[in-house]
C-alpha cells in the first residue's frame, strides 16, 4: 500500500538511507542529516513521494519510498517529443528483511498504474540503475521496461568497474501489457 510522504517520515527516511546493507546494495556511502533532508525536499517539490508500507503482516508497517517524479530533461533522457509528459521513479525499499517479497514491484505496479491512467504520462523511466543491482534490473524488466540507456564502467564499487542503465516503459507499452498484468493478479 501507498501513503504520501509527510515530514514526519524524515526520520525513518534517514535510517533507511544509512542502513549498511542498503548502502551496500545502494553503492553508496553514508548520508547526513542534512543531505538526507534536501533530498526528500527535492523529491517532495518537484514529485508525488509515496511511503510503502507492508500491510499483509500482523502489523503494518513502513518499509520503503516511491516517488513519481516529473522530470523535463528531454535530452538527457533522449527524448525528441518536448510536449511528452515524462516520470521518474525512484524507489527504496529501505528495511532489507523486506527486499525480494514483491513489495516493491506491487508498489512500481501501483505507481505505473496511477502515472499512465490518472496522470496521462507518455513515459516512465527509471534511470541510473547500477548493473550490479540485479534485483533493481530484474523489477524494471519483469514490468515491460526496456533499456535505454548503458553508460559501461561508469562507477567503480567493490574493486570493479559498473554500468549505470536506464530503463523506460511507454504509454503504449503499458497498456498493451496491462491485461497480462491484471489477469496474473486474478489468478
Amino acid at each position: 500500500m501507498l501513503r504520501p510522504f509527510t515530514p514526519d517520515d524524515l526520520e525513518m527516511a534517514f535510517k533507511w538511507n544509512n542502513d549498511p546493507l542498503v548502502l551496500e546494495a545502494e553503492g553508496e556511502a553514508e548520508h547526513s542529516w542534512e543531505e538526507v533532508l534536501e533530498a526528500y525536499e527535492y523529491l517532495s517539490n518537484n514529485g508525488l513521494l509515496f511511503i510503502i508500507e507492508a500491510i499483509d503482516i500482523p502489523k503494518p508497517e513502513p518499509i520503503g519510498e516511491i516517488c513519481l517524479l516529473h522530470d523535463n530533461d528531454y535530452e538527457r533522457l533522449g527524448v525528441e517529443d518536448k510536449n511528452e509528459l515524462i516520470y521518474c521513479i525512484p524507489i527504496l525499499i529501505g528495511k532489507p528483511n523486506y527486499w525480494g517479497k514483491g513489495y516493491g514491484k506491487d508498489a512500481v505496479k501501483a505507481i505505473l498504474k496511477f502515472a499512465f491512467e490518472e496522470m496521462g504520462a507518455d513515459r516512465i523511466f527509471a534511470t541510473d540503475v547500477f548493473s550490479f543491482s540485479e534485483r533493481s534490473i530484474n523489477l524494471f524488466k519483469s514490468l515491460g521496461f526496456d533499456e535505454m540507456r548503458r553508460d559501461r564502467n561508469r562507477i567503480y564499487y567493490r574493486g570493479r568497474h559498473y554500468d549505470i542503465i536506464d530503463f523506460c516503459i511507454t504509454r503504449g507499452k503499458y497498456f498493451a501489457l496491462h491485461s497480462k498484468f491484471s489477469t496474473r493478479e486474478n489468478k
